[in-house]
């Protein structure tokens, strides 16, 4: 991963954090070095809870092996499984916008095609959705 992926991930996991900050979500980055993470954030506000994996890209898709999320595969089985919660894909391209998929979703075309494109597989997403 290059510097200025780095940073713009970073920067996309602040504005996610922000976004439900501000909403009166109690919002919590998972340091990147915390063995294990299946998730990039944990948000959760009066009994219900969110799961994220904050993704970035430059293109109309988010492609499985190059995300990272290709292995992290059977972690993100393995939790979905065991807790009966799913983890939520949000994706920030910069030709298209914002993005969202959950993994029990988009495994299968991750598997069969290789990638997700965002306008067919996903779901559009403006930063005022979700409350």
């Amino acid at each position: 991963m290059s510097v200025k992926q780095y940073e713009v991930g970073k920067e996309w996991e602040e504005e996610i954090l922000g976004y439900y900050r501000n909403r009166g979500y109690f919002s919590y980055k998972f340091p990147t070095g915390f063995n294990g993470t299946i998730c990039d954030i944990f948000v959760a506000k009066k009994g219900t809870c969110m799961f994220i994996e904050a993704k970035h890209t430059t293109s109309d898709k988010l492609y499985y092996k190059g995300s990272g999320i290709y292995k992290k595969r059977d972690e993100l089985d393995r939790f979905v499984h065991r807790s009966g919660n799913n983890i939520y894909i949000m994706i920030k391209s910069d030709e298209l916008g914002v993005f969202w998929t959950t993994w029990i979703r988009s495994r299968e075309t991750f598997e069969n095609k290789g990638y997700l494109e965002l306008k067919k597989d996903c779901f559009k997403a403006e930063m005022g959705d979700v409350d």
